[in-house]
């Protein structure tokens, strides 16, 4: 009963904040990713090898240091899965290439989808992901190259022999030893949740997604791909967003109908101060970004935008949204700029730098504590929290910025 008082207390503490209602001290929200897995001695190769060790770190961590929401590591997974799927646009600590079993994920980006390839992507978007786009990201499903679409749909039997090939057959046993490890760690991954739950904490995270312009520019035409064509090819990048920013929408509010869940989440990539002007921005992609928010908002869902790298230019668009329906998560950002900006009108969230946390002392890590309280408390609605996830960080500067947020973040 204690334990489910606090988790209640949490719980509301939060979602006054959000809604900017008066609260009696500032939440620290204070999430981790990796930084169990180093404390406690788990490198994360093995935490996508051993769930129950990997869970018992992330139990210990709430249990000491007692943060108001709940974390789980972002990145755990099976690894094995990633092998058996020979996944082609990821490396992951421990492969068999050679990543050091502490490193963090690393992402490949190329293009999956050409710069000739838009019009048959938008046609025929299901031929496309099996024959072009699955082929591209995994050794897993080459089989789907040789399918022949026509000759299926032509005979009685001819989607049965093209189904039930050799090659095919292989992939499904692939795919179904995939599917038992996933489950495995599925259940797992439940357990962990209920566990933290039930020790008193609420979690605010939920499915993370991407917004539209970066699933185009992240998995599909890649970086170098995708800045051309907002030049040479816009009305088919626009076309495109357009059929993404539905798909994004439909994610989420799934994944949120699944889990019950009153989150969600999405990570900006590419609308970071200076990477792309502030008039492609405006055009290209806080209109999508913008509609999935609104989406959101109308299902009574809670949407958290977390803005990778510096945001103050954005700071403008960003408070185009419902009063107290939205949270902004911080990277990096002028914390003085937004509280002027969203002060009163949505919930800051982050703004201290993690590599103050990481390479830092403890006194200069309870100064900037300090400093960001005093700026952001005045005008409410703020959750105190790192940047990003933490990963590496001496416990000595973990245990200061837990006593600093406890000391100084009191109404």
């Amino acid at each position: 009963m204690a334990n489910m008082n606090q988790y209640q207390e949490r719980l509301k503490l939060v979602e006054d904040t959000i809604a900017l209602k008066p609260v009696s001290r500032v939440a620290n929200c204070t999430r981790v990713n990796y930084w169990p897995y180093y404390e406690y001695g788990l490198s994360i190769a093995d935490s996508m090898r051993d769930f129950e060790k990997a869970n018992e770190c992330f139990y210990r961590y709430h249990r000491e240091f007692s943060p108001d929401v709940g974390s789980m590591c972002a990145c755990s997974f099976p690894s094995k899965v990633f092998e058996i799927a020979g996944m082609k646009n990821v490396r992951w600590p421990g492969d068999p290439k050679g990543l050091d079993v502490n490193a963090p994920y690393q992402y490949i980006e190329y293009e999956t989808l050409g710069e000739d390839e838009y019009d048959e992507y938008l046609s025929t978007p299901m031929q496309f992901v099996l024959d072009k786009f699955l082929p591209r990201v995994a050794d897993i499903y080459e089989p789907l190259r040789q399918l022949d679409y026509a000759m299926i749909a032509t005979g009685i039997r001819t989607h049965l022999d093209a189904f039930t090939s050799p090659a095919m057959l292989e992939m499904y046993d692939k795919l179904k030893a995939c599917a038992e490890l996933i489950k495995e760690y599925k259940g797992y991954a439940a357990e962990e949740k209920k566990t933290i739950m039930d020790m008193g904490y609420p979690f605010i995270s939920g499915g993370g997604s991407s917004t539209a312009f970066d699933m185009l520019g992240d998995s599909m035409r890649g970086t170098f791909g995708i800045m051309p064509d907002l030049i040479l090819q816009p009305e088919n990048v626009k076309r495109t967003l357009d059929k993404f920013v539905t798909m994004h929408i439909s994610q989420s509010l799934a994944q949120c109908k699944a889990t019950n869940g009153k989150f969600a989440w999405v990570m900006l990539h590419k609308g970071f101060d200076n990477f792309i002007s502030d008039q492609v921005y405006a055009e290209f992609y806080w209109p999508y970004l913008r509609q999935w928010i609104y989406a959101m908002i109308e299902h009574d869902i809670t949407p958290v935008v977390f803005t990778e790298g510096s945001y103050t230019t954005r700071l403008k668009y960003l408070s185009d949204v419902p009063k107290g329906k939205v949270v902004y998560h911080f990277e990096e950002v002028d914390m003085k700029e937004a509280a002027r900006c969203l002060g009163g009108k949505a919930c800051v969230m982050g703004g201290f730098p993690a590599t103050l946390l990481e390479m830092g002392t403890p006194e200069k890590v309870r100064d900037k504590a300090k400093e960001i309280l005093d700026i952001m408390m005045p005008s409410g609605g703020y959750l105190f929290g790192i940047s990003c996830s933490v990963d590496h960080a001496p416990r000595a500067n973990m245990e200061m910025l837990f006593e600093t947020v406890e000391q100084c973040g009191k109404y």
